[in-house]
């Protein structure tokens, strides 16, 4: 490895420290709003864990999704980190900044966007190259948009399209009422609506199941690639 690559490696991982420490270091002014953590299994064998934290910090929300591999599967290292900065203007959400990065082994993947919404403007940072996303209609992140729908939900609403900017790309995501359930949750037996969420020209889609009594929290995630379950997630704490 060459001495510019190893400077580049530890730059990139000083970057995914950031969103860690802001997180752990939480201040007088911080408000930690909820704090979730799930499971993430194939074939009934957990191969990660995955924690969910929204802060509210003054005028601003911050949304982290830390996932890592859990037990055997801690060779194969997959940690990853989402993160989101944005407002919520009279129920109106407005991303700031988005990113996303993937640790395996010595390897780093950062991407980055950052929006302004009142100029219909974004720019996406990936491997050191801008994109620039002009003219672009009311747009949201990968997770800014979690918070937006169950917000909807809370209000009656359970199917909807979102522009969404998705590590840089521009896509057109829609949340489709699958069903209604009763199941076992950390909550015990919990009502529950079914929610799908599909993406335009995309092999992917997944469903989730929204605890009703219990402010819409995500209690069970699975994703599908065509008609292929990937994964499960399952709510397993909630620290808050």
């Amino acid at each position: 490895m060459s001495y510019r690559t190893l400077i580049k490696l530890i730059d990139y991982k000083y970057l995914l420290l950031i969103p860690y420490l802001f997180i752990t270091s939480i201040s007088a002014e911080e408000l930690v709003i909820s704090k979730y953590k799930y499971s993430l299994d194939k074939s009934n064998i957990q191969f990660g864990i995955s924690e969910q934290t929204l802060i509210k910090n003054n005028s601003y929300f911050n949304f982290n999704i830390i996932s890592k591999t859990a037990g055997i599967f801690k060779m194969k290292k997959d940690d990853r980190l989402e993160a989101t900065i944005f407002k919520n203007e009279d129920g109106i959400i407005k991303p700031v900044s988005y990113k996303f990065s993937k640790e395996k082994k010595d390897k780093v993947q950062l991407i980055e966007t950052f929006f302004d919404l009142d100029k219909d403007y974004a720019y996406t940072l990936s491997n050191d190259i801008k994109h620039e996303h002009i003219g672009i209609p009311y747009s949201l992140d990968r997770l800014s948009v979690q918070i937006d729908f169950q917000n909807k939900m809370k209000q009656g609403v359970f199917e909807y399209k979102y522009n969404i900017i998705d590590k840089g790309r521009v896509r057109k995501y829609s949340f489709v009422l699958h069903s209604s359930e009763v199941i076992e949750t950390v909550f015990g037996m919990t009502n529950t609506i079914v929610i799908q969420k599909l993406i335009e020209n995309n092999k992917r889609s997944t469903l989730t199941w929204y605890a009703v009594d219990y402010d819409y929290v995500p209690v069970k995630i699975e994703q599908y690639r065509k008609k292929a379950l990937k994964f499960t997630a399952t709510l397993i704490s909630v620290d808050k």
